[in-house]
């Protein structure tokens, strides 16, 4: 059984707290382009991670794509968006449809689900995401990023994750 300590209480509390009070103020958040891997550099107090399904549980601090909110907001937002595809992938065996992508960007704090197109089209992005018969799932890229996210905000995603692996020409393999 986990035990928690003082501090990761106290962090956890001031998250939810914290993401009720946005969700009763019902701010409005803007659109902004995608944090990139290299961005992610506050780091939270050491302490046990917070364990986190992105398909299933609520969020564990407020997520959000404003370039003007703090850095581990605009983490979060990353690592809900990415890591419910990859989760969705690993639980259903198929990539997510715009359904999905919908429901994955609104709880990653995006307006709708036509917001994230960048993720996977927009010249100049990291390319975190891939569009196979208009089904979406994580590349390696993501993978990689997803680690550092994790240790950024002191969450762990719980349960598998699968992604396609993209070779130069192209090529996908789906895992």
């Amino acid at each position: 059984m986990t035990e928690y300590n003082a501090d990761s209480l106290s962090r956890a509390l001031a998250a939810a707290a914290e993401a009720f009070l946005t969700t009763l103020r019902n701010e409005e958040e803007h659109f902004n382009p995608v944090t990139r891997p290299e961005d992610v550099t506050w780091a939270p107090a050491t302490a046990e991670p917070i364990l986190f399904d992105p398909l299933t549980d609520p969020l564990p601090m407020k997520a959000t794509p404003d370039r003007e909110a703090d850095q581990k907001f605009q983490d979060m937002c990353s690592l809900v968006y990415i890591g419910s595809i990859g989760r969705y992938y690993a639980e259903t065996g198929e990539g997510a449809g715009a359904e999905e992508i919908r429901r994955f960007a609104l709880k990653a704090g995006y307006r709708n689900g036509r917001a994230v197109n960048g993720w996977s089209s927009r010249p100049g992005s990291i390319r975190a995401v891939e569009v196979i018969d208009g089904k979406r799932y994580i590349n390696q890229t993501a993978v990689n990023w997803l680690p550092k996210l994790e240790r950024a905000l002191g969450v762990k995603i719980k349960g598998d994750t699968r992604w396609v692996e993209v070779d130069d020409e192209g090529n996908v393999t789906f895992s």
